[in-house]
C-alpha cells in the first residue's frame, strides 16, 4: 500500500486550503487530496456561495433598474429569460475562472497529488479509494475529513418529494421556474427568494415559525420578515407546515397546514432550504475510531477527532459554523498544528463573522445580545441610525444601522450587527474589531474618511463613550475627584 504524510478527503473550502499550506510548509511531505467530484472548491464554488452571489449581483443591478420606471426605463417579462441566459453564461465563466486558478496553484505543489475518487476509512490508519474501474487502499500518518454537507429534505407524503430541487439540483439546472415554492426560511431561503423574485419568479416561502431568520437580530429579522411580506413577487405563509407534494403534469401541488387550516397550493418548482446534514454516511467512520452523531463529527477545539491522527473541519464537523471563510480558518488552523505537530493552535467561533445577502444585507460578527445574556456577560447595546448619516442621506437611505454589543466591565466591543445594502463591504471591518478585541476608545482614536458609511464605527463609539462617561460623571466620588484635579 502507498503511504502519505497527509490526506485530505474533500476539496473544498475545508480541505484544499489545509492541503496547499501544508504542502508549502512541508516541501518533503507528500499529501494526497482526494474529492468524489474531482474539482476544486467545493459545494460553495459550485452550488452555494459563488452562484448565489453572482445571480444576486444581477438582481441587485435589476431592482435599481426597476426603480427607474418613471425615466422611462422599464423591463418586462420576456426580457428576463433572457437575463438568465447571460446570468448562466456569466456564472460559468466565473466558476471556470476560480476553479483554474485553484488547480495552477495546486500544480505549481510538487508534493501534492489529487485525486477523483470516493473515500472511505478501512481501518485507524488506511483509506479504501473507489473509482469507476476498481480500487485502492493507501495509509496515511494524519488525515484531514473535510467532506462537507449537503442540503436536506424533509419526509413528507406524496409522488412529488423526489421531485423537489436543492441548492445543488438548483445550479446543477440553472432553469428560472415561473414559480417556485421555498421550504424553510433561514439564509437560503431568504437570499433565494428575495433575487429570484427580482428576476420575475413568483415565490412561496413556507416557515414553520412566526418570522424568518430567527438566528438574526431581532430587529433584522423583523425588518426583513416585513420586506418579504411587502414584496409583491413573494407569497410569505408564516406558522405552515407541508403535509404532502404531489407532482403531476410538469406542475407541484403542496397540501399544508396554516395555524390549523388546511390548504393547498402550486408552483412549477419547489426547493428545499430546510437545512443541511454532514457527508458522513459513507466513509465508514467507526472502522477509523471517529466519533460522531448524526449531526456530524466530534471534535475538539483543535478540530481533532476521537481519532488522534484524523481532524475533521467544516460543515461536516460538529457545532462548525457553516461558513466557507470558516472552513478556511479552520484549515489554517489544522495546517498550523500539522506543521508543528502539537495542537497549539485552536478555533474560536466567537470572532466568527457572516453576510447574509438579503435586500438589505446584513452582517455579524462576534456574539449577539442573547448570547451574552446566556453566558452572564453583561452588556451594553446601543446602536446608529444609518439615516443620520451623511453618506446615506447622500445616497438617499432611509434605514439601517450599526449596532454594538459591548462588555460592561471593559467596554471591549464583543459583537457587532449591521443592517444595510454595504453590510457586506462594512463586515470586514466588523470582523477585524472584535477579533482583535478592540475597545470603543480604540474606535474613537481612530480617524475614517468622511462622508463614508465606515464613519459611522467611530461614530457609535463616541456616543456609546459619552453615555458611559456621563453615567461616571453623576457618581458623588467621581465628582470630588474631578473638583480635586481642577483645584491641583
Amino acid at each position: 500500500m502507498k503511504h502519505y504524510d497527509l490526506v485530505v478527503i474533500g476539496a473544498g473550502p475545508g480541505g484544499t486550503p489545509v492541503a496547499i499550506e501544508y504542502a508549502k510548509l512541508n516541501k518533503n511531505k507528500s499529501i494526497l487530496l482526494i474529492d468524489g467530484l474531482g474539482k476544486l472548491g467545493g459545494e460553495c464554488l459550485f452550488q452555494g456561495c459563488i452562484p448565489s452571489k453572482i445571480i444576486e449581483a444581477s438582481s441587485h443591478y435589476i431592482s435599481m433598474l426597476q426603480q427607474s420606471k418613471e425615466f422611462g426605463i422599464e423591463i418586462k417579462d420576456s426580457h428576463y429569460q433572457i437575463i438568465w441566459e447571460k446570468i448562466k453564461n456569466r456564472k460559468e465563466t466565473i466558476l471556470d475562472k476560480r476553479n483554474n486558478a485553484a488547480k495552477d496553484i495546486l500544480g505549481g505543489l510538487e508534493n501534492i497529488t489529487f485525486i477523483q475518487a470516493n473515500a472511505s476509512f478501512s481501518s485507524k490508519n488506511s483509506i479504501k479509494m473507489t473509482f469507476e474501474n476498481g480500487e485502492e487502499n493507501i495509509t496515511f500518518s494524519k488525515a484531514v475529513i473535510a467532506t462537507g454537507s449537503h442540503s436536506f429534505i424533509p419526509h413528507y407524503e406524496g409522488n412529488g418529494v423526489n421531485e423537489i430541487w436543492t441548492n445543488s439540483d438548483f445550479f446543477a439546472k440553472m432553469q428560472l421556474p415561473q414559480s417556485l415554492s421555498i421550504i424553510g426560511s433561514g439564509a437560503i431561503a431568504v437570499e433565494f427568494a428575495m433575487f429570484l423574485a427580482t428576476l420575475g419568479v413568483r415565490i412561496n416561502i413556507f416557515s414553520r415559525k412566526s418570522k424568518v431568520l430567527l438566528n438574526l437580530d431581532s430587529e433584522a429579522s423583523d425588518y426583513l420578515t416585513q420586506k418579504l411580506q411587502n414584496n409583491p413577487n413573494i407569497n410569505l405563509l408564516l406558522e405552515s407546515h407541508i403535509k404532502s407534494v404531489d407532482f403531476e403534469d410538469d406542475n407541484f401541488t403542496l397540501h399544508y397546514m396554516q395555524k390549523g387550516e388546511e390548504k393547498t397550493l402550486s408552483s412549477q418548482q419547489v426547493l428545499s432550504a430546510a437545512g443541511r446534514v454532514a457527508n458522513i454516511d459513507s466513509l465508514a467512520l467507526e472502522v477509523a475510531g471517529v466519533k460522531a452523531t448524526n449531526k456530524g463529527i466530534e471534535v475538539d477545539k483543535h478540530l481533532q477527532t476521537s481519532n488522534k491522527n484524523i481532524y475533521a473541519n467544516g460543515d461536516v464537523a460538529l457545532n462548525f459554523p457553516k461558513f466557507a471563510h470558516t472552513a478556511q480558518f479552520g484549515a489554517h488552523t489544522i495546517a498550523q498544528n500539522l506543521f508543528l505537530e502539537h495542537n497549539i493552535f485552536s478555533v474560536d467561533f466567537d470572532k466568527n463573522s457572516w453576510v447574509l445577502f438579503s435586500s438589505p444585507n446584513v452582517a455579524m460578527a462576534g456574539i449577539d445580545e442573547n448570547e451574552a445574556k446566556k453566558r452572564g456577560i453583561e452588556v451594553i447595546v446601543d446602536k446608529f441610525e444609518f439615516a443620520t448619516e451623511a453618506k446615506s442621506q447622500i445616497q438617499s437611505e432611509d434605514y439601517g444601522y450599526l449596532k454594538f454589543i459591548v462588555k460592561k466591565s471593559s467596554n471591549q466591543i464583543i459583537g457587532i450587527s449591521i443592517m444595510h445594502q454595504e453590510a457586506h463591504s462594512l463586515a470586514s471591518e466588523a470582523a477585524l474589531i472584535v477579533s482583535t478585541g478592540l475597545k470603543l476608545k480604540d474606535l474613537i482614536n481612530s480617524i475614517h474618511p468622511h462622508p463614508t458609511i465606515g464613519e459611522s464605527y467611530v461614530m457609535l463609539a463616541k456616543k456609546m463613550m459619552g453615555d458611559i462617561m456621563m453615567k461616571k460623571l453623576q457618581k458623588p466620588a467621581v465628582k470630588v475627584l474631578l473638583n480635586i484635579e481642577r483645584w491641583l
